[in-house]
């Protein structure tokens, strides 16, 4: 009981706070707890959540179970309504300005991006909420200075610098083995931050009961796709080229994916799994790839289903839980149902830059404590793969640290908050 009043007092004090539970119906719960504590003192709720999230029925069925009686006090924003559509940024700002409103912003770490038009809105008016919350199921996905946007919402004075000072305090440069300049924490900056930080993180509970066991393939490109590879690279090269180094990269990455060797395993392994009587997601970055793998006739044997930005996803998911054992899904789609519990594999096919991504993903097999969930890494022996491969342990590493050092710290669990 001491760990959940010091909690209330805690955010009673401070008028805002953040919580990092993984699990969505405990984050819930403790985020309606500390609403309740302070009811008096609001008279609505925004809750502000991705339209991904919004649109899953069962996802505002869980809000609103765990509201309980003040349900009828919530309204729901979508983030990207709050960037990108101005009557619903007016429609926010309008309400703040006649009422007492406890704001919270579930996956808060979409507001990490201080030139957000999301981030830049909300800030503006950080000052009208009568009290912040911010709920996460991690605290950053790309660098220590994810934490730095959040916390500029919550409270500007906590680090009382600017982006670049914050990123000259914690992320010095450096030159890295693959002579690009980067930017990047130690452990120390790590520390430091997050002790700053400290007095507004309320409760954290990064474990959950997935059971993952890493495979990890490395492919060679053939004589013939290498010579291929290597005249579409110079003449991407040669021309003008468009977009930052993250298209660019992708353009190059895309030029030898499709190697064969990766059919070959992928073969071998789809049969494994069959004769396991097992599901499996294979995860691709590009459309074009479905295309392929079709043509190549791997997908004969299965009944299969695709899952893309433009698939009817419900249908998909409910194919795929249900009749199928195969599904094929691009990497930004977010998958409506809440679980995966009868999938026990997961191929990516295709790598990408982006760790949220896998985060996330990894997040849809919560609470499958009945199998190991197997991980299938396809990588190719290219410069740029390599590269995508160090930045996403780079990423994995400073998560871990992060998550260490705010446990190290004795912040509330939520099992020590159940009482």
């Amino acid at each position: 009981m001491s760990d959940t009043r010091e909690m209330h007092e805690k955010f009673g004090r401070l008028q805002s706070g953040m919580v990092f539970i993984k699990d969505n119906r405990k984050r819930m719960r403790l985020a309606f707890r500390l609403a309740r504590h302070v009811a008096r003192k609001w008279d609505y709720i925004a809750w502000i959540a991705p339209t991904a999230s919004l649109k899953v029925r069962h996802y505002v069925n869980l809000v609103n179970e765990s509201a309980g009686n003040i349900a009828v006090k919530i309204f729901f924003f979508s983030q990207e309504n709050i960037s990108g559509n101005d009557w619903q940024y007016l429609k926010l700002y309008n309400l703040a300005s006649k009422y007492k409103i406890f704001c919270i912003i579930d996956d808060s770490i979409n507001i990490k991006n201080t030139d957000s038009v999301l981030t830049k809105r909300l800030q503006a008016m950080r000052h009208k909420f009568e009290y912040r919350l911010l709920l996460s199921k991690n605290p950053l996905t790309t660098s220590i200075k994810d934490i730095y946007g959040q916390m500029m919402f919550l409270d500007p004075l906590v680090f009382n610098m600017t982006d670049t000072q914050f990123l000259h305090n914690f992320m010095p440069q450096f030159v890295s083995e693959h002579n690009m300049v980067k930017r990047w924490s130690v452990a120390q900056s790590e520390q430091k931050a997050i002790e700053m930080m400290q007095p507004y993180i309320l409760a954290c509970d990064f474990g959950h009961n997935v059971r993952v066991k890493y495979h990890e393939y490395w492919f060679e490109l053939t004589n013939k796709e290498k010579k291929s590879y290597q005249q579409e690279k110079n003449e991407l090269l040669k021309g003008l080229v468009h977009g930052g180094y993250l298209s660019v990269t992708q353009q190059f990455q895309y030029y030898y994916t499709l190697c064969m060797e990766k059919v070959v395993a992928l073969r071998q392994i789809l049969s494994d799994i069959a004769k396991r009587g097992e599901k499996v997601i294979i995860y691709l970055k590009y459309s074009g790839e479905i295309n392929f793998l079709e043509e190549t006739g791997l997908l004969d044997s299965y009944q299969y289903v695709i899952m893309t930005g433009n698939s009817n996803k419900n249908r998909a998911s409910l194919l795929f839980e249900v009749d199928y054992d195969v599904m094929i899904c691009t990497y930004k789609v977010k998958i409506p149902r809440l679980n995966l519990h009868e999938c026990a594999n997961l191929i990516y096919f295709t790598q990408t830059f982006d760790y949220k991504d896998k985060l996330y993903i990894l997040s849809k097999f919560s609470g499958n404590n009945r199998k190991k969930l197997k991980i299938y890494d396809f990588w190719v022996n290219t410069q740029l793969e390599n590269l995508i491969r160090d930045n996403l342990a780079r990423k994995q590493k400073l998560l871990r640290n992060v998550c260490e050092i705010m446990t190290c710290h004795k912040v509330a669990t939520y099992e020590n908050l159940s009482g």
